[in-house]
C-alpha cells in the first residue's frame, strides 16, 4: 500500500496569524489517505444529495489543506475557516454564526482539553443533535472517562460509535517552519500517537447503514463496532 502524506503549499501561515492559541506540536493537517479511508462513509451520506452538495464542517483550522484534500475526492462544500471554533460554538457570540452542515469531520488538536471539549460539544449541542460525525483521534481516547461516559450502557441512554483502524499509521505534516527545532524528520512531521477514526451516524439506524456501506466498500481499515472489538483487534495485531 502506498502511504500518502499531505503536501503543504509554499505559502504557509505563521503562528501569529491565527485568532486562537496554537501549539506547534499538534498543529498539523491530516493526510489525504486518512480522508480516503472514510470516503465510503461520506459517499453514503451524500446519496440523498450529491458530493458537491454534502455540507462538511471542520472547526479546527490549520492551513486550509482539508478543503483541497476533500475536494480531490469530490467534496467541495467544506467549511474550514481561520477562526476560533470555541467562539463559533458559543451561541452568545453573534459575530461567528454556526455553519450549516450535514456531517462533522475533523482531526482536533490532541493537547490540553481540546478532545474533551469536542466530545462534550458534539453530544450536548443542539446544532449537532442527530448529525453524523467522523473524528480522527488518538487510539487512547476511547479509554478516557469523558468518552466512556457518552457510550450506550445498560439502563443508560448514549451513543455507540464504530471505529476504523488504519493498517498503516497516518503521517501528519505541520505548516512550514512549525517544527524546525526538532532533531529528526520523524518528529517534525508525525504525531506521537497512533490515530484512528471514531464515527457516529447520528442515529443507530444511520450508524448501521454506514457500517454496512463501509463493509461493502472493501475499505483498507479494520472496522470495530465496539471498544471491546478494538481490544480484540489489538490482541490480533500483537500475535502477528
Amino acid at each position: 500500500k502506498v502511504e500518502i502524506t499531505a503536501v503543504i503549499s509554499p505559502e504557509e501561515p505563521s503562528l501569529d496569524v491565527f485568532p486562537f492559541p496554537t501549539d506547534p506540536d499538534d498543529h498539523c493537517e491530516s493526510p489525504l489517505n486518512s480522508y480516503m479511508d472514510i470516503q465510503p462513509i461520506l459517499d453514503h451520506l451524500a446519496k440523498s444529495t450529491s458530493k458537491s452538495k454534502l455540507r462538511i464542517y471542520d472547526p479546527y483550522f490549520c492551513n486550509g489543506l482539508v478543503k483541497e484534500n476533500l475536494a480531490e475526492m469530490g467534496f467541495t462544500n467544506v467549511y474550514n475557516e481561520n477562526e476560533d471554533a470555541y467562539k463559533t460554538w458559543d451561541d452568545s457570540e453573534k459575530s461567528q454564526p454556526y455553519p450549516e452542515h450535514n456531517v462533522f469531520v475533523t482531526n482536533p488538536p490532541y493537547s490540553s482539553d481540546h478532545v474533551d471539549r469536542l466530545i462534550k460539544h458534539l453530544t450536548t449541542s443542539p446544532h449537532e443533535a442527530g448529525k453524523p460525525w467522523c473524528l480522527l483521534m488518538p487510539n487512547y481516547v476511547h479509554k478516557k472517562d469523558y468518552y466512556k461516559d457518552i457510550l450506550t450502557k445498560k439502563g443508560k441512554n448514549g451513543i455507540q460509535p464504530f471505529y476504523l483502524v488504519p493498517n498503516k499509521r497516518y503521517v501528519y505534516l505541520p505548516p512550514k517552519n512549525f517544527r524546525e527545532k526538532r532533531d529528526s524528520d520523524v518528529h517534525k512531521k508525525s504525531s506521537p500517537f497512533v490515530s484512528m477514526w471514531y464515527i457516529w451516524g447520528g442515529t443507530m439506524k444511520m450508524n448501521e447503514k454506514l457500517i454496512h456501506a463501509y463493509q461493502r466498500s472493501g475499505g483498507n481499515c479494520d472496522l470495530a463496532r465496539t471498544t471491546s472489538a478494538l481490544r480484540d483487534l489489538r490482541r490480533k495485531g500483537k500475535k502477528r
